[in-house]
């Protein structure tokens, strides 16, 4: 278990959430009426809820290696008002967030394929709002994943894992990296297209699915994101990898089923002023092939702090999207 869970398990960590959030309720004329419920909890956040007179709110906290998950989400948050959840209040260096609660998330309702095309082209949208805004997310502590760099950051990486020792649970022996290493001709292609197209770089949901979205409360009503713990500056399109995985699932069906199809559509109408849906959609693959680079530094940060059999439980999350690139090159 993670030293991080462990103090969130702990009577005097729960005393100081309760005295902060009391604070933050004051602040906005809210009583709390009952005690902390526990909603949720992993190796990412400790997640609970707080009742108060005007309704659950909703606190979160976040592991050591996400800490700059509540101010980039209060930063883009003031960017796309209608697009996000606003916290309430936020402790960026115990990585708190108090945020108000939207409802019910596509996760908790029978999911449609309207529904995935208004998530996703909601998430569009966020993005398409938010290109000139990388200075601001980048000062609120948003990390750059930028195509120019990733084949580079690629090699930097196989060379990391294959320097550690055999018994670490990050090494890898140095065939398996060599195997790795083969996809990074098909990397450096992906990327290059991604850098001749025309999209900027923006805000990467990095996980992006049916719990990171609220579901929309009427025809007019633009879905709010959350969630933005695996977020990087990157490119966009990056972000379709998770929903497409999703997707195929909840409709069993392959990547170009008409309805998977038709919520890409919709992701895409979303940089009409960049290009037609037809002509972006050439660069959904590249965009989906470097993917994994993000999810690997997602965890590797995540993982910074984590104590010894944390490690060895979840270092797997930091090798499988190496072993899927050279996967995908075979």
């Amino acid at each position: 278990m993670a030293q991080w869970i462990k103090t969130w398990m702990d009577d005097g960590w729960r005393a100081e959430v309760l005295a902060w959030v009391d604070m933050a309720c004051e602040a906005y004329s809210l009583k709390r009426i009952g005690t902390l419920q526990d909603a949720s909890s992993s190796i990412r956040a400790k997640h609970l809820r707080v009742p108060t007179d005007a309704g659950t709110l909703f606190f979160k906290a976040v592991a050591p290696g996400q800490l700059f998950e509540p101010p980039v989400t209060a930063a883009a948050a003031t960017l796309a008002p209608d697009r996000l959840v606003m916290p309430l209040a936020i402790d960026p260096e115990r990585g708190w967030m108090l945020s108000p609660d939207y409802g019910a998330t596509l996760d908790e309702l029978a999911t449609t394929p309207e529904l995935w095309a208004r998530a996703l082209g909601a998430l569009g949208t966020l993005q398409r709002e938010v290109v000139d805004s990388e200075e601001a997310l980048f000062d609120a502590g948003l990390q750059i994943q930028d195509p120019a760099w990733i084949p580079e950051e690629f090699n930097n990486a196989l060379t990391l894992h294959a320097s550690l020792p055999a018994e670490h649970p990050l090494g890898i022996p140095a065939r398996d990296a060599d195997h790795a290493f083969s996809a990074y001709k098909d990397i450096e292609e992906a990327c290059a297209q991604l850098i001749a197209g025309p999209i900027p770089l923006s805000l990467e949901h990095g996980s992006f699915d049916r719990r990171r979205v609220f579901a929309p409360t009427d025809g007019q009503t633009a879905p709010r994101i959350l969630n933005l713990g695996d977020a990087h500056w990157a490119h966009p399109f990056a972000s379709l990898a998770r929903p497409i995985e999703r997707m195929r699932i909840d409709f069993r069906s392959p990547a170009d089923d008409p309805r998977i199809m038709a919520a890409i559509g919709a992701y895409l109408s979303a940089w009409d002023d960049y290009g037609s849906p037809d002509e972006l959609y050439e660069l959904v693959a590249p965009a989906l092939r470097i993917s994994p680079l993000h999810t690997h530094e997602t965890w590797l940060q995540l993982l910074a702090d984590a104590d010894e059999p944390a490690l060895r439980r979840w270092a797997p999350k930091v090798l499988e999207p190496l072993a899927s690139l050279a996967t995908a090159s075979a």
